[in-house]
């Protein structure tokens, strides 16, 4: 008689623990840059830069941090989030870099409607990610490409430059708050390579 009674109540026990619902806090996550008190008047810029939303593949751009899984399986986390949409924090981002390292550029983001002759010449940045996930092997891994074109009114818009990029960065910490962390950096680094890039132009 003991035995079906702890048998009944172990099973009862067991329903009830799987009846209820588990609640799991979301958790929020942002890029860390830091912005720096910055001026700069068009006058005393040498060429005007334009930088295009960032796009990303598939699943990268859902607000759920991306892991790529065995068998090219792409995991979005449930309670790990950005803060905002990966495209317009990877924008700004880029925009904050660009503007850093290129001090006689007028870099700006989006492709305003500009009336003034003089600022209808332009350069025009536009990336396109294939991976900004972490990874099983304890990475971080930003892929992809960026081309830059320039427009004038008398040629039009050209195609300049395709560069190719694969950045694969060991994690810092091994949970959601390293590979945020980690990611900011690689595409930090990404940037300061377009920099780079950029800056060799005959303007």
């Amino acid at each position: 008689m003991n035995y079906k009674r702890c048998v009944s109540i172990a099973a009862v026990l067991l329903l009830s623990a799987c009846s209820q619902t588990s609640f799991s806090t979301i958790e929020y996550y942002q890029f860390s840059q830091p912005i720096v008190n910055m001026q700069r008047l068009a006058e005393n810029t040498q060429a005007q830069l334009r930088i295009n939303t960032v796009q990303l593949r598939g699943a990268l751009n859902n607000r759920g941090i991306a892991m790529v899984l065995d068998n090219n399986r792409v995991n979005a986390a449930n309670y790990h989030l950005w803060s905002e949409s990966p495209d317009l924090m990877l924008t700004a981002s880029a925009h904050q870099q660009l503007y850093t390292d290129l001090d006689n550029w007028m870099v700006i983001k989006g492709l305003p409607v500009i009336t003034d002759l003089d600022q209808q010449s332009y350069y025009e940045l536009e990336y396109e990610l294939h991976h900004f996930n972490g990874d099983e092997q304890g990475n971080a891994n930003i892929a992809g490409l960026w081309r830059l074109y320039y427009t004038n009114p008398e040629s039009g818009r050209k195609l300049k430059a395709v560069n190719y990029f694969n950045e694969l960065t060991p994690l810092q910490a091994s949970d959601y708050e390293g590979l945020v962390a980690t990611l900011e950096s690689t595409w930090l680094k990404v940037n300061k390579q377009v920099a780079n890039e950029v800056s060799k132009l005959t303007l």
